[in-house]
């Protein structure tokens, strides 16, 4: 759930040798594990299965997951490989905020279906079904968002590093035009959206917590790409916002 390399790129010079697209029907049945393993965290809270905002969340993920794999498998399979690594590679000057950052981002994520889960067995919250429409609507921004920056950014991965070696560089197209960092953008409207669409005001906590968090991580992140690759400062004062245009 997070953007190091935020603003890294392959140059068309790179040495990187050309990477075999992954299966379709891997990708697929990828898709429906990402799906299966959120039942657990909505409907066993809820202590019920006809919650229909719950569906109709997964619903909504199942389609952007899968045909945000799909797209990218065919258009920059090399992306989708960078955002299963788990492990730092090549330069990186984060100083180890990952190992508190990554399981605080983790913990407030899961919190935004936990906390909705458990306001439906519970009935903390009242909301109409106006604002959860308004949340769905959110919801599929923030997925446009996520999808739109990936496509952007062929070098995307879960942890902050660089890697030189990859003909890495600055890129300031597409949405990156926008705003610096639009795939924690994505995330942090993705926190409000579900949590507003799965009808708990409560959930908001976690979902600031979790825009926090990312701000912090983009701290560090900033600093690691300003140090490290080429250009960055220079981009800073060409697009001007982190997160969100004219605001932040």
């Amino acid at each position: 759930m997070s953007e190091s390399k935020n603003n890294v790129n392959f140059s068309p010079n790179s040495k990187e040798i050309e990477v075999k697209k992954m299966s379709d029907i891997l990708l697929i049945i990828l898709s429906i594990f990402s799906v299966l393993i959120q039942l657990p965290l909505l409907f066993i809270p809820a202590g019920r299965w006809d919650w229909i905002e719950a569906w109709i969340y997964l619903l909504m993920f199942y389609v952007f997951i899968t045909c945000d794999m799909l797209l990218i498998n065919k258009k920059n399979p090399q992306l989708l490989i960078n955002r299963m690594k788990t492990k730092k590679s090549g330069i990186t000057k984060a100083q180890g905020s990952d190992k508190w950052l990554l399981p605080l981002i983790s913990i407030n994520f899961i919190g935004i279906f936990l906390i909705p889960a458990f306001d439906v067995r519970y009935s903390w919250s009242r909301i109409s079904i106006y604002v959860e429409i308004a949340g769905f609507v959110l919801l599929a921004v923030a997925f446009y968002f996520l999808f739109r920056s990936m496509l952007d950014n062929a070098y995307a991965s879960k942890v902050l590093d660089i890697r030189k070696e990859g003909g890495q560089k600055v890129i300031d197209t597409g949405s990156y035009a926008i705003v610096r960092h639009p795939m924690y953008t994505g995330f942090m409207i993705m926190g409000f959206g579900v949590t507003l669409g799965l009808g708990s005001w409560f959930g908001l906590i976690p979902a600031v917590i979790l825009t926090a968090l990312l701000i912090a991580r983009i701290s560090y992140e900033e600093r690691m790409l300003i140090e490290g690759l080429e250009g960055y400062e220079e981009y800073k004062k060409k697009v001007k916002y982190k997160l969100i245009p004219k605001v932040f």
